[in-house]
């Protein structure tokens, strides 16, 4: 049967990256030797009470804590220079007054007989200790052992890049020329080979609902990026299969985007803010300190409720006046179309 170990890689402080093999070289190497620790599921700290006079007790919450990761290393070379080397660019890049390190790892699957790398896991770290081992060399390869332990904050591993989706739709694909059946489709790259069968689309045709997948273990902290226009008030619900609002994010003061500005919820705790900003891409890392504060258009009331694993139905309520005739209705849904879209960082328990 196929099998590839996992892979595991340490990017440190000063971007440099590091792949801790299992394979002998005869180059200068970092080995991850068998024993390591901290991997998969997280510590929990759970508190559970006492009933004081019926049998049994309940849970009051369940927490994961700091998580410490520990990785038996040899670091080798093929000379005691060429080891030396490595091991200080290593321990250079772990050093936690420059900043944080990040561990990855890739698992291989077999699709159709062939090995295919997943999408990789991330875990953001600092370095505790463990680099203080001792020294050797056996028949001509010189090493350095070390039990190096790392600690992060966040103890969940997340996906190296966010996942989108938007509240826009685009139906109604067309070949770009209608070719009768049979033919070859457009754009040939040399004008020998057939092309690439590229296909139009309708205008994008806004939605109020989608359905969100969240591909984690635990809850993810949404972004969410609301682009005019809007003069309205608002809220973001997530509703449960029945179609009932179990969550709602709600802007009870009416705001006003134009199209050439977006409105960013950062819902990460500890990294929470509400601002305007000009338009950027969709995906653009925002400065929280940049923009004009939104805060006070949003209810001190409602949640910054959380991406739950599996499927999500979430929708976009913009209060609509009442009484308003034909002509007045058009004209304010015109303006009240946001381009609103969400992104977060799938989070697993383990690699």
């Amino acid at each position: 049967m196929l099998f590839k170990p996992t892979v595991v890689q340490v990017r440190g402080v000063d971007g440099a990256l590091y792949t801790l093999t299992d394979e002998k070289s005869s180059g200068a190497t970092i080995m991850l030797r068998r024993g390591a620790k901290g991997l998969d599921a997280p510590s929990f700290d759970v508190k559970a009470d006492e009933y004081p006079a019926i049998d049994g007790g309940f849970l009051r919450f369940a927490r994961a804590g700091i998580r410490e990761i520990f990785l038996p290393l040899t670091i080798t070379g093929s000379t005691r220079a060429q080891m030396m080397a490595l091991k200080r660019r290593f321990i250079a890049s772990l050093n936690p007054k420059r900043g944080l390190v990040t561990l990855q790892t890739t698992e291989y699957a077999e699709v159709g007989g062939l090995l295919v790398a997943e999408t990789p896991r991330v875990l953001t770290c600092f370095y505790a200790s463990g680099m203080e081992g001792g020294e050797g060399s056996d028949d001509g390869v010189h090493w350095a052992k070390y039990g190096v332990v790392l600690r992060a904050t966040n103890p969940y591993f997340q996906h190296p890049t966010r996942s989108f989706a938007s509240f826009l739709t685009y139906p109604l694909l067309r070949p770009f020329i209608d070719p009768p059946e049979g033919a070859n489709p457009f754009l040939s790259v040399d004008g020998d080979t057939p092309g690439k069968g590229l296909q139009l689309s309708s205008n994008a045709v806004w939605v109020d609902s989608l359905d969100l997948d969240n591909p984690g273990d635990v809850e993810s902290q949404p972004r969410w990026e609301i682009r005019g226009p809007l003069n309205s008030r608002m809220s973001i619900v997530r509703k449960d299969d029945e179609g009932n609002i179990v969550s709602e994010l709600r802007l009870d003061q009416a705001v006003t985007i134009s199209p050439t500005e977006v409105l960013v919820i950062e819902t990460t705790k500890g990294s929470q803010f509400v601002r305007r900003y000009q338009a950027a891409d969709t995906g653009s890392e925002f400065d929280p300190a940049g923009g004009d504060s939104m805060w006070w258009a949003l209810d001190a009331a409602s949640t910054m409720w959380p991406i739950e694993p599996g499927v999500n139905h979430v929708s976009l309520v913009i209060d609509k006046p009442a009484d308003m005739t034909p002509e007045q209705e058009a004209i304010w849904m015109a303006g009240n179309q946001p381009n609103a879209s969400v992104s977060f960082l799938p989070s697993f328990m383990g690699i």
